[in-house]
């Protein structure tokens, strides 16, 4: 450093005030690029993602009422689907033991589960009602052990 300030004084004073400027260029450069440049591209990054995002939700809101008209007509053509099928089916799909089926009449069954994980049995009875319109009318858990499998039987019905 004491090098740096004998080669400043040995300046003559343009020389002097040409190497203040141009310091003051080379702070300005990096304070520009180094600090203020990054900066403003984050923030026009995050700009560009709001945007984006707003693009977004302004497409789900002129699309929901479609949506929506798809899934009434979904719903309704799951009504052609015999109730055992849709239990027999949706079961299959959450990996529960059906143990035993009665059918009461063809919109109303009697199902009974052994040994079923109990979110798993929340997770299909929350689709039967949801997508399938198909509503509980009785739930008995019989058992419950310490791995979290429940013995359960439910009475559903259609309509």
């Amino acid at each position: 450093m004491e090098q740096l300030k004998q080669w400043y004084n040995g300046l003559d004073s343009s020389e002097q005030r040409l190497v203040n400027i141009a310091s003051i260029f080379v702070v300005l450069f990096i304070l520009f690029f180094g600090i203020l440049k990054p900066i403003s591209d984050s923030v026009e990054s995050i700009e560009g993602q709001i945007q984006s995002r707003e693009r977004s939700v302004a497409l789900w809101k002129k699309s929901m009422p479609q949506i929506i008209a798809n899934r009434g007509a979904m719903s309704s053509s799951n009504s052609n689907i015999p109730l055992t099928n849709l239990v027999t089916s949706t079961t299959r799909q959450y990996q529960l033991n059906v143990s035993r089926v009665k059918e009461k009449s063809p919109n109303e069954m009697q199902v009974w589960f052994d040994n079923v994980s109990f979110n798993d049995f929340i997770r299909w009875v929350a689709e039967l009602e949801s997508r399938h319109k198909v509503s509980v009318d009785s739930v008995n858990i019989r058992t419950k052990d310490r791995d979290g499998l429940s013995s359960i039987d439910i009475k559903i019905q259609r309509g």
